[in-house]
């Protein structure tokens, strides 16, 4: 039986579905929206690209993550809600809460982020989220203590870390509230929307005419546009080959399990486990204690980076 068929017709109705309890997402800005590239989401409003099934299956991990984080904290006898709207009162200014929690001295705001890999700090655009959710929430309940974190869930590694802290930031809503003003200005066609260029730029279904990503074209000799167009190739069969590492590793630990030795045939197969140990979270250092963070900065020496990549244009010709 070929399975093909129905996860590429089951999952983007899984999606749509999933999608519909927040409403039709181009009649108002979202707290993800405001995290992100102002351009990209116009366009994503306006003209909508449906992923891939590959991209689909990677969201529908978020809703697993969120649904085992339900089970866990049902189990635990927490008081809380999930997917919270919270809505301006006088314009179209939404925002989902993944999981609101009712404490005796206040409300705690979790937004839930699931990934291959805890990072060592949270992403910008997860922290903008999470503050544009703090200060709509502050909105609606002027008084009364509001804090909120962010929940990183790797499935796949079994790790949960919650980067805390967080407490409603006026200068950072207002800035955040102004990109969400822009963007209701853009899709009322009054201003163009503005790029805004981050680390996802290259996965970017719009990039192909993003003026963010216009390069100037410079003429090299041809040995050196040679050297370049091997380092380009080179670089994504590296991507590829670390990506295939990742899940063979995977597979071997499942079988090994954390402590092994041995010896087959030509290989040596050695695993062992780094047990946990504290580190400084350095966002909360900075939010908390100010002056501390600055006095234990220390610089950071500078080095060459080099990007060689296929230009979005000639990826979108390709693909066409």
């Amino acid at each position: 039986m070929n399975l093909t068929p129905i996860f590429e017709a089951a999952i983007p109705e899984m999606s749509r579905r999933q999608s519909a309890t927040l409403g039709d997402r181009t009649s108002y800005i979202g707290s993800s929206d405001v995290a992100g590239c102002p351009r990209k989401v116009y366009l994503q409003k306006q003209y909508p690209v449906l992923p891939q099934v590959s991209t689909l299956l990677k969201f529908a991990r978020g809703h697993a993550a969120e649904w085992l984080l339900e089970k866990i904290f049902t189990a635990a006898g927490a008081v809380y809600d999930t997917q919270v709207e919270i809505s301006h009162p006088k314009l179209p200014l939404r925002c989902h809460i993944d999981f609101l929690f009712y404490q005796p001295d206040g409300l705690h705001v979790v937004e839930v982020k699931s990934v291959s890999g805890i990072p060592d700090a949270p992403y910008p655009q997860w922290e903008d989220q999470l503050q544009y959710q703090l200060g709509m929430l502050r909105l609606q309940y002027p008084k009364g203590d509001i804090s909120g974190s962010v929940l990183a869930v790797d499935l796949n590694a079994g790790e949960v870390h919650q980067f805390s802290g967080y407490r409603p930031d006026e200068e950072t809503f207002q800035y955040l509230f102004s990109k969400a003003l822009h963007l209701l200005d853009a899709l009322n066609g009054m201003v163009e929307a503005d790029p805004c260029p981050s680390l996802l730029c290259g996965l970017c279904s719009y990039r192909g005419d993003c003026p963010a990503m216009a390069m100037p074209v410079v003429p090299l000799p041809a040995e050196v546009e040679m050297v370049a167009r091997k380092y380009a190739e080179l670089n994504q069969t590296k991507a590829a080959a670390e990506k295939e590492l990742k899940s063979l590793r995977q597979e071997l630990i499942d079988y090994t399990g954390g402590s092994f030795r041995g010896r087959c045939g030509e290989l040596d197969l050695s695993v062992s486990t780094v047990q946990p140990s504290p580190s400084v979270d350095a966002a909360l250092l900075k939010q908390l204690f100010p002056d501390v963070y600055t006095q234990v900065l220390k610089p950071r020496y500078g080095y060459q980076r080099l990007e060689v990549r296929r230009s979005a244009r000639q990826e979108l010709a390709t693909a066409a």
